[in-house]
């Protein structure tokens, strides 16, 4: 029997140090093991949330020529970290935030070192956590959802949140429009020195912020800044139109407790795709009777295509009998059946073109290929039709890059130019439709 949990944690790591509160927001123990190791967690404890330092990941924009975000997937990603920087993708688990910014989609993604998610994978507490995400998200959307309407901002709003170790801050971009609708177009955390945000050390660390903000695209004239700031760097930055807190140096949470004094906000989720979190046996018990009626409809729709791929055997073999007796009736003194449509082409005039072919001989070749694409890719065929040489042909696919595989299989068995005249999105399928002639 399986051991009940009686208490609930979320955990934060700075790089150097664990900390974890529970849900009273009382401190939790967590044991100390070697550096770059997880940490061993109480008994009858499970992890509800993991907060892993900015420092520790990786962090990109992006701007990808799509027409939606539900576009954006792990492959597409890594593909886009790899041709631009330096990085290898397969030494990072990517979660990501986009919009839609007029000409594609734009956003910011975050990057968890696969040595790590190995090591929370193979540890029997540790990979049931179902949500893994960044401090500088966690504390930087927070403020963000809390101040952005009072505000009123619009355009490029900076952000920031001190901490009495450093400062988040980072850029987002709004679209015009108020509250979860935009992008952020950058975020960064810089760290005080071991005397804190002394009025030395502010000086360089604005002339730091003001670069990296400028190169992130935001402008101070005209536009507003939200947030947490201790008082000596908030005078050095003297920041136009500021909108929010300034507190004495002494004054600022810790890192721990400013993680984790919010947990409402939703966090960016490492915890996604084929790395979901697993679950306990038990768990499962619930869905036993919806994963048995997904399994019968996955059953009726393969029966379903298997009718399909025999009618479709049905025409060709039809189609085939078809041929062979416009041979017998079109050359009746030729006794040997070798190749029926080059004897049919060669009698017609030696293989002119496509323009002396009868309409049956393409319909055919068209059929034929088809088929052959059908058996390597399934789809579901919607209708086909033949008129005047030109082949139209209406279906659906479960997704785009199946869509497209079956548009590139097309052209290569009928040597013909397929067009995709139309495509339909808006669904949980593809629609489409393809002519060629």
């Amino acid at each position: 029997m399986n051991e009940k949990l009686t208490n609930t944690i979320s955990v934060s790591y700075d790089g150097n140090r664990w900390h974890a509160v529970d849900s009273e927001n009382s401190s939790v123990a967590l044991a100390v093991t070697a550096a770059g190791e997880l940490p061993k967690l109480p008994d009858n404890t499970a992890v509800s949330m993991l907060l892993l330092p900015v420092e520790s990941l990786l962090s990109r924009t992006f701007s990808l020529p799509l027409s939606s975000t539900r576009f954006i997937d792990q492959e597409i990603l890594a593909q886009e970290l790899e041709e631009y920087t330096s990085e290898q993708a397969q030494e990072w688990w990517l979660a990501w935030q986009a919009a839609e910014d007029g000409s594609g989609v734009s956003g910011m993604m975050l990057g968890l070192p696969e040595t790590l998610r190995q090591q929370i994978e193979t540890d029997e507490k540790w990979r049931r956590v179902p949500c893994i995400s960044a401090d500088i998200w966690l504390r930087l959307n927070a403020v963000l959802s809390g101040s952005i309407e009072t505000a009123g901002a619009e355009g490029l709003v900076a952000v920031f949140d001190a901490d009495a170790s450093g400062v988040f801050f980072g850029l987002w971009n709004t679209m015009g429009i108020i509250k979860n609708k935009g992008f952020w177009q950058g975020m960064r955390r810089l760290n005080w020195s071991e005397n804190g945000c002394s009025e030395e050390h502010a000086e360089a660390l604005a002339e730091n912020i003001r670069r990296s903000l400028s190169a992130m695209g935001w402008q101070d004239e005209g536009s507003i800044a939200l947030g947490r700031l201790p008082t000596a760097l908030h005078e050095v930055l003297a920041i136009s139109s500021w909108h929010g807190e300034v507190r004495e140096f002494s004054e600022l949470p810790a890192r721990h407790d400013a993680n984790l004094a919010d947990l409402t906000v939703p966090p960016l989720n490492f915890r996604h795709g084929s790395w979901r979190a697993s679950a306990q046996q038990g768990q499962m018990k619930p869905w036993y009777r919806s994963l048995a009626l997904a399994a019968a409809v996955a059953v009726v729709w393969m029966a379903g295509m298997i009718w399909q791929n025999y009618e479709l055997n049905s025409q060709l073999e039809s189609e085939q009998q078809r041929i062979i007796d416009a041979f017998h009736k079109g050359l009746p003194d030729e006794k040997v059946l070798i190749d029926a449509l080059a004897q049919l082409r060669k009698a017609a005039g030696g293989g002119a073109g496509e323009e002396q072919q009868s309409a049956a001989t393409l319909w055919m070749q068209y059929l034929a290929g088809i088929n052959r694409v059908y058996q390597q890719t399934p789809w579901e065929i919607r209708t086909l039709s033949f008129r005047d040489g030109k082949m139209a042909m209406s279906g659906q696919a479960k997704d785009l890059q199946t869509m497209n595989r079956i548009h590139a299989a097309l052209q290569q068995e009928t040597g013909k130019k397929v067009q995709l005249e139309d495509t339909d999105l808006s669904g949980s399928i593809v629609r489409f439709r393809m002519v060629w002639s």
